[in-house]
């Protein structure tokens, strides 16, 4: 199996990540990454745990799309979420 494209991806992805808008980027970081719940999210945001599931939605949405994954097998919005973990 071949790796040597990883860094190059994962570099990618951290630039995709870091060019969403600032409430979807927290949203998937602290949800995704610090594997916080959506209430604790929301309450550190100070929103409200429906607003922090819209901004995960649209986050994995637009990583999606601009990773050009969609239609993809195995890239799901929250799949994408889940993904993120890795960073």
């Amino acid at each position: 199996m071949m790796l040597s494209h990883l860094p190059s991806t994962l570099a990618r992805v951290r630039q995709e990540v870091d060019a969403l808008p600032a409430e979807e980027r927290a949203a998937l970081m602290m949800v995704c990454v610090k594997k916080m719940s959506y209430q604790d999210a929301a309450q550190t945001l100070g929103i409200s745990p429906g607003m922090i599931k819209n901004h995960l939605l649209r986050g994995r949405l637009t990583l999606i799309r601009n990773l050009n994954l969609e239609g993809r097998k195995g890239h799901s919005a929250g799949q994408v979420g889940s993904s993120l973990s890795s960073l």
